[in-house]
């Protein structure tokens, strides 16, 4: 019987979730399958960067058996991200990818070429003039909404902390500290990802603009960035924890 009450449960449980053909059109219309390609790519470098950093051949055979199947990434940010949101919620966030801006911008943010040092350049040079203040400042409103401070917390309580912890010389952090290297840690992302935006938005109009930070207010968008960002912490934080007894607090301080 309880096995029975169970099963029915589970079952209203993915009456409700997106379905996988919802994810599925989601990941290939928002540019995220692409996204998920790289991350594998970029993830798989700085494993063997990390396996390279070990201090002893007799690591060697351990190092091998604790890499991570990159390819699960992309399994398990699927899966979670079809449990966080449900069919309805799917149908709205799509709804606003049928919007010109903001195909435009998912395709203007998703330039393979793009440069972190060029794109510093250029807002540096942008803030000179006077006249940009409208856009400077319409765009960082659009990147807080698109990537919110609470987003980021959720990246590093989920991913950055339990590795932190369980790195070498991660007995040693105390609460003052794990705090100030999560506030380092969200003012980091929140100033890339700001740059990035106004970067990638350098063509588009003011109305463009302002249609753009509509969008970002939406109750769908604030849906689709919270599952994003626990899906890909969820995706993610096993790869994080293998990485863990390797990586050494001392030698990544700047």
């Amino acid at each position: 019987m309880k096995k029975l009450l169970f099963g029915a449960l589970l079952s209203v449980t993915f009456l409700f979730s997106a379905s996988p053909e919802q994810i599925e059109k989601y990941l290939d219309i928002s540019n995220s399958d692409e996204e998920l390609v790289m991350l594998e790519s970029q993830f798989s470098a700085m494993q063997s960067s990390i396996n390279a950093m070990s201090q002893t051949k007799s690591d060697e055979k351990s190092v091998e058996q604790s890499n991570y199947d990159m390819q699960l990434l992309s399994i398990r940010f699927k899966e979670k991200l079809q449990s966080l949101l449900s069919d309805d919620e799917l149908d709205e966030i799509l709804k606003n990818y049928n919007n010109r801006v903001l195909l435009q911008f998912v395709s203007a943010t998703s330039d393979p070429d793009y440069d972190e040092k060029t794109a510093k350049t250029y807002v540096t040079n942008l803030e000179k003039n006077s006249e940009a203040k409208e856009r400077i400042e319409l765009v960082t409103n659009i990147s807080k909404e698109l990537y919110s401070r609470e987003s980021m917390v959720i990246l590093f309580d989920n991913l950055m902390k339990p590795m932190m912890k369980n790195a070498i010389g991660g007995d040693k952090m105390d609460s003052a500290l794990m705090k100030e290297s999560r506030e380092s840690y969200v003012k980091m992302l929140s100033e890339a990802s700001k740059i990035e935006t106004i970067y990638s938005t350098r063509e588009f109009t003011i109305e463009d603009l302002e249609e753009l930070y509509k969008i970002s207010k939406t109750s769908a968008i604030d849906h689709e960035t919270k599952a994003v960002y626990k899906a890909m912490a969820y995706a993610l934080k096993d790869f994080f924890l293998s990485m863990s007894s390797r990586y050494d607090i001392e030698k990544h301080k700047r």
